[in-house]
C-alpha cells in the first residue's frame, strides 16, 4: 500500500491509537490511557511509530531497546486494511531502527489469541521460541 506514511507517533495521536486498538480484537489485562502512552513517548519517542493513511491512524508499533535485544509489541492494524502491507512496513521501520542502535536479536510480543498474529510473525521471519518462557506481573498502583 503505498499511501501510507510510517512516521514517528505524536501526543496528538494518542486517542486515535488508543481508539484503533480498541476496535481490534485483541486482549490486554491493563487499561490503555493516553498517559501510558505519553510516558513511553517521553522515553522514547523514536520507538513509537504509527502508519497513516489520509491523516487517519491506521497502525501502530512500539519497540523497545534493552541496552542489548530490541523488543517489539503493540503491532495493530486497521482490520480493513490488513493484509495491505501496513504491519510489515511498521515492522520493517522499527526493525531497522533498533538495527541502527545496535540490535542483533529481535522478540516479538505476540498474543497467541489473535488468530492473525501467529502467520503473519512467521512469514515475516520470526520463529517461535520454545526455550523461552515469558512470566509477567502487574504491578499495583
Amino acid at each position: 500500500m503505498s499511501d501510507v506514511t510510517i512516521r514517528e507517533a505524536l501526543p496528538d495521536d494518542f486517542d486515535a491509537i488508543i481508539a484503533m486498538w480498541h476496535s481490534i480484537d485483541r486482549h490486554t489485562e491493563l487499561p490503555d490511557e493516553p498517559a501510558y502512552l505519553q510516558q513511553f513517548h517521553d522515553f522514547s519517542p523514536g520507538l513509537f511509530l504509527v502508519a497513516e493513511v489520509d491523516g487517519r491512524i491506521v497502525g501502530s508499533v512500539i519497540g523497545g531497546w534493552d541496552g542489548w535485544r530490541g523488543h517489539i509489541a503493540r503491532l495493530a492494524a486497521d482490520p480493513a486494511l490488513r493484509r495491505k502491507g501496513v504491519a510489515r512496513r511498521l515492522v520493517s521501520d522499527i526493525e531497522s531502527r533498533l538495527r541502527a542502535r545496535g540490535a542483533r536479536r529481535i522478540y516479538a510480543l505476540v498474543d497467541r489469541r489473535s488468530p492473525p498474529a501467529i502467520p503473519f510473525w512467521e512469514a515475516a521471519g520470526y520463529v517461535a521460541n520454545d526455550e523461552i518462557e515469558q512470566f509477567s506481573r502487574n504491578l499495583d498502583d
